[in-house]
């Protein structure tokens, strides 16, 4: 379709008018939306699950009830475990906050003094010391988001199990309402495809990186190894800053545990699985046209976190995936997806 120029700042204003009040609007319910886009994404991972129970001759009520089971026993197991390594670690805060403090008195010991400004308050010490400030809290905010989370982890439950149903009943609908509208058709099947293919990959990467992490933690005797694993598995889904957020702790009891060599030892053991579920196992499962681009990621981070708060950092690269695919399901933003992919896919199109 032909379009005049000057319809174009038109349509400019138009778009970034309906952009400001859509944020705006999601911003002012984003407690119900964090509820709704977990439970969909939760449901999206376990459809294929439903569909593969069929696949086996088990009837699709049966099948569904049992998947909801699963997820629900998965969570009760979980969380139970979670809440309890939570409280104890909670309770331990003061005592690891101490111990960072006094290593930390150690380290500047073996500083040069002429390394060590003090003029009034500004100093290394002074400055190490409010770093471990921060850790603590962020550390202290983090699980009790975990223990906090239970509260609503009973209405995700059932908005799942509702979902999972229709969702694995979604392919028979679309087949009997849509017979003459082919091309519609053929475009929702690849959208939901597409969508369900990047979140069954996205949380088994994840799954990857939270167990080899966690069992390397358990064989070297880290407390709350399961804990932490949790925590990575969560955390993974934040693009670049999860991972690093999520090896604090195990790091810093490590450092008290084996001193500087065991901190170390954590850190590559976490580059290394990290950087080859991402850039080795992640490509080739999802193959280049599901990634996106690390600039687009981190506008998207900000974005996500300015309108659903904590959660929308979680949910930053599911919601920004699910962006990027409705794009590509319409040949009149197709331009727009391949903006939000990598750099090499921008090349090969």
């Amino acid at each position: 379709m032909n379009i005049n120029s000057s319809s174009v700042p038109v349509r400019i204003l138009v778009y970034s008018t309906f952009v400001v009040v859509l944020t705006v609007g999601m911003r002012e319910i984003a407690p119900i939306l964090t509820i709704i886009f977990l439970s969909i994404f939760i449901a999206l991972i376990f459809t294929p699950l439903v569909r593969w129970l069929r696949r086996k001759g088990i009837p699709g009520g049966l099948s569904v009830l049992l998947v909801i089971l699963l997820f629900v026993l998965i969570v009760a197991i979980l969380g139970a475990m979670v809440a309890k390594a939570a409280i104890q670690f909670g309770n331990q805060i003061p005592i690891y906050q101490m111990n960072l403090v006094e290593f930390i008195d150690t380290l500047t010991r073996y500083v040069p003094s002429k390394y060590l400004p003090s003029q009034g308050d500004f100093s290394l010490n002074s400055i190490l010391r409010d770093v471990v400030t921060v850790m603590v809290a962020l550390m202290t905010s983090i699980i009790n988001g975990l223990v906090n989370a239970g509260a609503t982890a009973g209405i995700v439950i059932l908005t799942t199990a509702f979902l999972v149903m229709d969702i694995a009943n979604t392919p028979e609908k679309i087949s009997s309402e849509l017979e003459n509208q082919s091309e519609l058709q053929m475009r929702m099947s690849i959208f939901g495809k597409s969508l369900v293919g990047f979140m069954v990959i996205r949380a088994e990467i994840n799954l990857i990186v939270a167990t080899a992490i966690t069992v390397v933690l358990l064989l070297g005797g880290i407390d709350f190894a399961i804990l932490w694993g949790v925590l990575i598995f969560l955390l993974n889904y934040i693009p670049y800053l999860g991972i690093i957020l999520a090896s604090i702790p195990p790091t810093m009891l490590a450092l008290f545990k084996f001193e500087p060599a065991g901190a170390i030892a954590v850190i590559v053991v976490t580059i290394i699985v990290a950087g080859l579920a991402e850039n080795v196992v992640f490509p080739s499962l999802a193959g280049k046209g599901l990634k996106l681009s690390p600039a687009f990621l981190f506008l998207a981070l900000i974005y996500w976190n300015y309108v659903l708060g904590a959660a929308g950092v979680l949910l930053s690269v599911p919601l920004t995936m699910v962006m990027k695919i409705v794009l590509e399901s319409f040949e009149e933003t197709k331009w727009l997806a391949r903006l939000m992919g990598s750099t090499g896919d921008a090349d090969e199109d």
